[in-house]
């Protein structure tokens, strides 16, 4: 039986920095990657700078870094895992290879007299000045790359020399005695007290855990971070779960994609690490249970794009779904949970991603919709995407037809994202009762409210009736309709421009397209919003001509074809003939239209009573058709 033992000892930087250098030191993957920024951000944030600036204070580390350490069997030496630390032997080893990235500030009297040098060859002519500047910035990024060792012991013709920079060299030679004053001063800021070198003056506690095997090193660490706030829920399951591999994955196309994230997911961990890191070996590694959710939530993430990457901000979506399905993440990772949760989530993922292929498709040109409406997934945040895909296997669970399910999901994203178009906070607090993802602060608020739509995921959307609907778009059409005078009092027109369309109005015109349009004619055309009334148009009194009912998709070789002039111009060609026939309930005809409109050298809108009359009427089009499109009338 090993013997155990845990010593305390002393290591000046020189000996950590050479054991990382001889690659002694590993990080196990269940060590957090360095999270450390070079420069503080704030006073409360712990960045590489402030703990280098520290070390040079104190000249000694003071909280020890944790090493197990072990015989290599196959070198029989003294190898490291590194257990607690791993941001500061980031910063030290970071310090050592780059310390101008640190303390740049070291380097500034020495820019500024590299900036004052005459490096011109007095034969060359002035337009050789170009190069003077070049070989200035390439001497002011030769010295900010030099190593700690590189800057302490800097030789000029031996270091010019050896590094291949004899031409710099050659220039700069005639300075030597006027560069000697600035380097011996940034040496003495590099130096303890001004005198000792960093790595052979300041000492690192380390603690060593000897004897102790993988397993109880990783207990170890959950030990040590247990109740240390900076370590989020999911940093702390990598040690948590680092056993639980007593499972096998049936779909073996499916665990060759797992394996391939999970492989991405160690090697994008170990990117800017010192320490040699744990990487995935799908022929000798076992997937626990950390590896799988990690690497699934990952791998659902290439493929659709309302799943975010695992992160470690508080527990990633992933782990909270299995916590809600399992109840517990001990002891469940069973061949037949981790099945069943596979199974669970790509159906889940799948309905999701139909429901919003459906209300944003790819068939309608970006710059008509997509450009706003897409991003509005994005919108979506980790719990709002942990309430809908709860709610999902819940009508799983219940066998509930697909068609069902996307339908309601459908009201529910609709009225999410329509919520977030009210500019009043009151109003958009009273409209949020209705919104069955709204996330409201508190744990206990979510894990009620996850539970509720597994046991009665119709709650997705059971407030979401017809009036419900119409309250909210009548409201937004109260607050984008704002009417004012046409001329400022510089006698310019005011607001030529067009008026950035809301969320809402782009999907109440999507729906009625799709409702409208052949779909031959929306796969096949480009399209614009344009005024039925238009842009230019001049009226007395006040009105908005960026009415949501003054507004219409248009194909573009249609409304280019009409320019300011007269609505009947569409009808002047075969095809805006054929297409204004589909959409004949929102154009006006053409007596209405002169009855609100006047054409001569501008069109002037002559009554304005008319005109909101056309711009209600195509409102109420536009919010009844949208609301048959969602409660089945179609």
């Amino acid at each position: 039986m090993t013997n155990k033992r845990i010593k305390n000892d002393q290591w000046y930087v020189k000996d950590l920095v050479s054991k990382i250098k001889h690659k002694v030191i590993s990080k196990p993957k269940f060590q957090r990657k360095k999270k450390w920024d070079i420069l503080p951000k704030n006073d409360n944030i712990p960045n590489e700078k402030a703990y280098i600036q520290f070390l040079f204070d104190t000249e000694n580390s003071v909280h020890a870094i944790t090493f197990g350490q072990e015989i290599n069997q196959e070198t029989q030496k003294i190898c490291y895992s590194n257990i607690d630390g791993n941001n500061r032997i980031n910063a030290i080893k970071h310090f050592m290879d780059r310390p101008f990235e640190i303390f740049s500030d070291y380097l500034d009297d020495l820019n500024v007299f590299i900036d004052g040098l005459d490096l011109k060859n007095k034969k060359q002519e002035q337009e050789q000045e170009d190069t003077e500047q070049k070989d200035k910035e390439s001497l002011k990024k030769i010295f900010s790359e030099l190593t700690y060792h590189e800057i302490i012991n800097f030789k000029y013709n031996k270091y010019f020399t050896e590094k291949g920079h004899t031409y710099l060299y050659a220039k700069i030679k005639i300075y030597r005695d006027d560069f000697e004053p600035i380097i011996d001063k940034i040496q003495t800021q590099l130096k303890i007290n001004g005198s000792g070198n960093f790595d052979t003056t300041v000492q690192i506690n380390v603690n060593l855990f000897e004897g102790y095997n993988t397993d109880e090193l990783c207990k170890t660490f959950e030990a040590i971070n247990k109740y240390n706030s900076k370590l989020t829920e999911t940093e702390l399951l990598a040690c948590l779960l680092f056993n639980e591999c007593n499972f096998e994955i049936t779909d073996s196309v499916f665990k060759a994609e797992l394996e391939e994230c999970i492989k991405e997911y160690y090697t994008n961990k170990a990117d800017g690490e010192v320490l040699n890191c744990y990487f995935y070996d799908p022929t000798k590694d076992r997937i626990n249970a950390h590896d799988f959710i990690v690497g699934f939530q990952n791998l659902c993430n290439k493929k659709y794009k309302f799943i975010g990457k695992t992160d470690v901000d508080g527990l990633s979506l992933y782990f909270k779904l299995y916590k809600a399905l399992y109840l517990s993440y001990t002891n469940t990772f069973t061949s037949e949970h981790v099945n069943d949760f596979i199974e669970k989530i790509k159906y889940s993922c799948d309905i999701l991603n139909q429901t919003i292929c459906s209300i944003f498709t790819d068939k309608i040109n970006d710059k008509l919709f997509n450009t706003t409406c897409q991003s509005k997934i994005e919108t979506l945040k980790k719990n709002n995407l942990f309430m809908i895909i709860s709610c999902i296997i819940g009508y799983k669970n219940k066998n509930t037809d697909k068609s069902i399910i996307k339908n309601n999901l459908e009201k529910c994203l609709l009225y999410h994202f329509m919520v977030s178009d009210v500019k009043n906070k009151d109003r958009r607090e009273d409209f949020k009762n209705n919104d069955s993802i709204t996330y409201r602060a508190g744990g206990a608020f979510i894990e009620n409210a996850t539970k509720n739509l597994l046991s009665t995921p119709e709650n997705i959307s059971n407030k979401l009736t017809e009036d419900v609907f119409n309250d909210l778009l009548c409201h937004l059409y109260s607050e984008v309709n704002n009417p004012y005078e046409r001329k400022l009092e510089n006698g310019n027109n005011k607001n030529d421009k067009r008026r950035p369309l809301k969320f809402f109005e782009k999907t109440i015109m999507f729906y009625y397209y799709k409702k409208k349009i052949p779909s031959e004619e929306l796969e096949n055309n480009d399209f614009s919003i344009e005024h039925i009334c238009p842009n230019s148009s001049e009226w007395g009194g006040e009105l908005d001509k960026d009415r949501t009912g003054n507004l219409i998709p248009l194909i573009s070789n249609i409304n280019v074809s009409r320019g300011n002039r007269h609505i009947s111009e569409y009808y002047k060609n075969d095809n805006g003939k054929t297409f204004c026939q589909f959409i004949k309930d929102i154009i006006p005809s053409n007596d209405e239209y002169n009855t609100i409109i006047h054409h001569d050298t501008k069109p002037t809108i002559i009554n304005n009573e008319f005109y909101n009359n056309m711009c209600n009427k195509n409102e109420e089009t536009y919010k009844v058709n949208f609301t048959k499109c969602l409660f089945g009338q179609k």
